[in-house]
């Protein structure tokens, strides 16, 4: 049988994807003539800001005239070193205010608890590259950035990459921070023997199944308090606090799935 599990520790390779600056977020220049049905599809990430994350890909998909919903998929570095074939899916809705200006967008990653960053198609040319920049405002004193350098495939024209750095560097990227993605040792989702999904209906989920477990545990132990009055009831009520906790974790499709979270709060 095969588990999907939604693993916590994965947002060591995610939180880290950012770059921190003063004042208000740069103004990147978006892509005037975007075509957003043409930039839609997988894209292999070729340099991202401070990643560690391997075989980390992009896959955009239109949802609506005003909304595209953008997977990522990586394998994370601890667990690669463990030899553990997995895969970590990281679903974010992304939102085009402005249809006369498609390339500026707004993106929200599932646990960004800070809300909606701006999303940037700062360059493409749909079949070869594409240049893509966000930053969050997080007070009047200070942001946080990403960008990324995409392609189609899994390498890119060296020449063509320099020039896509070059712009970075005039948008406020530190170029020091860009880190190279290896594409090298990926595998296939049938392969994966962990696959670690984020989107909004897992946290959806995960907060319904929380609430449930909590009222559960309060009416257990109020039923404990009224029942243990005295000390020669106490081992009895315990005894059967437990019993009933143990046959409430036995129930069928309890142990199908193990659905923890990823802490992320800019992606």
């Amino acid at each position: 049988m095969r588990v999907v599990v939604v693993v916590v520790a994965a947002v060591v390779a995610v939180a880290g994807a950012h770059d921190w600056g003063m004042g208000t977020c740069p103004r990147p220049t978006p892509d005037p003539d975007l075509d957003v049905s043409k930039f839609l599809g997988l894209w292999y990430v070729i340099s991202q800001v401070d990643t560690t994350s391997t075989c980390l890909t992009m896959n955009f998909r239109q949802v609506s005239e005003t909304q595209l919903k953008a997977e990522k998929s990586r394998q994370v570095l601890w667990l690669d070193s463990l030899k553990i074939k997995h895969l970590n899916n990281y679903t974010a809705t992304i939102d085009i205010p402005d249809g006369n200006n498609p390339a500026k967008m707004r993106i929200k990653w599932p646990l960004n608890v800070a809300g909606k960053a701006d999303f940037t198609v700062m360059d493409t040319d749909y079949t070869t590259y594409a240049l893509i920049y966000e930053c969050q405002q997080l007070s009047l004193l200070f942001h946080r950035k990403s960008a990324a350098i995409l392609s189609r495939d899994i390498t890119i024209n060296e020449a063509e990459k320099q020039r896509l750095l070059q712009i970075l560097e005039g948008a406020g990227i530190d170029l020091a921070d860009m880190d190279a993605i290896n594409h090298s040792s990926c595998i296939e989702k049938s392969e994966a023997a962990v696959n670690i999904n984020i989107d909004e209906e897992t946290i959806k989920k995960m907060m319904s199944d929380a609430s449930t477990n909590i009222r559960t545990v309060v009416k257990q132990l109020m039923a404990f308090l009224q029942v243990a009055d005295g000390a020669g009831d106490l081992a009895n009520t315990v005894a059967d606090l437990a019993r009933r906790l143990a046959s409430q974790e036995s129930r069928p499709g309890s142990g199908d799935a193990v659905d923890l979270t990823e802490v992320e709060v800019l992606e």
